[in-house]
């Protein structure tokens, strides 16, 4: 039996130079409805941008947000050691469940 689905996941674009993160909340099965903007790191410092965009969502639990900004720093390092693993679709997507996001796309060239 599968763990039940959080009620936060994480939208990733996938770039060689950097990856945009951003949150959603699902609704129910199959339908999630955005939460924040993306966030694209290197470039900004996504985990501050977060943290103050969570912060100003009343219905984002404590609990949520610290789950949260957690989970964005495991992406980015999993990013970091990856990275060039472009071409290794499968392998994202399956580790894709564990560090819950779903891909949402690939560009080579960011």
């Amino acid at each position: 039996m599968q763990p039940p689905k959080k009620t936060y996941l994480f939208k990733a674009i996938w770039g060689k130079n950097s990856i945009g993160l951003a949150v959603e909340k699902r609704l129910r099965e199959n339908i999630t409805s955005p939460v924040t903007t993306y966030f694209f790191w290197p470039s900004e410092n996504g985990w501050k941008l977060l943290k103050n965009e969570l912060y100003n969502k009343p219905w984002v639990t404590d609990e949520e947000r610290v789950e949260l900004l957690n989970g964005y720093n495991k992406i980015i390092k999993y990013w970091l050691k990856n990275v060039t693993r472009n071409d290794e679709i499968i392998k994202l997507l399956k580790d894709s469940e564990e560090y819950n996001f779903e891909l949402s796309g690939i560009n080579s060239g960011i």
